[in-house]
């Protein structure tokens, strides 16, 4: 069954997932989503609390959204 997840454009590597969650052991693993809707949603809820520290003044600059892709993953 194929999953989703949310990439981010880095300079060095290009198009990576940078996400992770841990497992029940406490091992870092790479954060996947059941749906393509999901991830969105996730990937939105980021930006929103980035846009907000942003303008708290907790950060100097924000990510925006076309440093962002959601793709397919099998």
């Amino acid at each position: 069954m194929s999953k989703f997840e949310v990439q981010h454009y880095t300079l060095c590597d290009g198009w990576v997932n940078t996400w992770t969650t841990y497992d029940d052991d406490g091992k870092e693993i790479p954060s996947l989503f059941e749906s393509y809707s999901q991830a969105l949603i996730e990937l939105d809820d980021f930006l929103e609390n980035e846009h907000e520290a942003f303008i708290q003044g907790w950060i100097e600059s924000k990510y925006t959204s076309d440093e962002f892709r959601i793709v397919e993953v099998k």
